[in-house]
């Protein structure tokens, strides 16, 4: 499934995030997105950003970096750089355009219960959402295949996204360090505390 357009939007009646996604095969998908995912999406994309894409996998070392040692300090940096490049390309000004097609999941968004996301060798990340309502097994999912460009837009749709909720009190959303902020993802070598 190659996605042609992603769309983020709250809609406060429903104290949920749509996500709407059209396909170049003229196929449309609806997601709701809770709180509590969306709070559990965002440092889970930050780190496979930072994780995945940070190096492109065509880049080449000039023998004096050795480019998979980096520390995570400088992927935080590199994927700035490389997360500012890919969304000077992107178009946030084309509007989305709702019931292109069919719906294979139905007219009734998913409910994402569970979301779980695996890098792909070819530079992709591989987002499933699950839906899995009641006991008795009855469920829905949707894989979606992410390239690093649809990755920022969809953090930085989802930074936006949160910004119209009252979800969060402060700090960026999604935990992707911006421009000029590199402090919001703890370093993993700190020791941590659960309560």
């Amino acid at each position: 499934m190659n996605i042609h357009q992603l769309s983020l939007r709250y809609l406060p009646e429903q104290d949920r995030i749509l996500l709407s996604v059209n396909t170049t095969d003229g196929q449309e998908l609806d997601l709701w997105l809770t709180r509590r995912m969306c709070l559990a999406l965002g440092p889970q994309l930050n780190r496979m950003t930072i994780d995945h894409f940070a190096v492109p996998a065509n880049a080449k070392s000039d023998g004096c970096v050795d480019l998979a040692a980096l520390d995570f300090s400088a992927r935080k940096v590199l994927v700035n750089f490389r997360r500012e490049e890919l969304l000077q390309h992107a178009d946030f000004k084309t509007p989305y355009r709702a019931n292109t097609g069919s719906r294979p999941l139905g007219h009734t968004p998913l409910l994402a219960t569970e979301i779980s996301m695996t890098p792909s060798t070819d530079q992709q990340v591989v987002i499933d959402f699950k839906e899995q309502i009641d006991a008795a097994g009855s469920s829905r999912a949707v894989q979606l295949a992410l390239q690093p460009q649809l990755v920022f837009s969809l953090v930085q749709m989802l930074d936006q996204a949160l910004k119209h909720t009252q979800w969060l009190s402060t700090g960026d959303a999604t935990g992707l360090p911006g421009p000029a902020d590199d402090t919001i993802l703890p370093d993993p070598d700190q020791p941590r505390y659960l309560n």
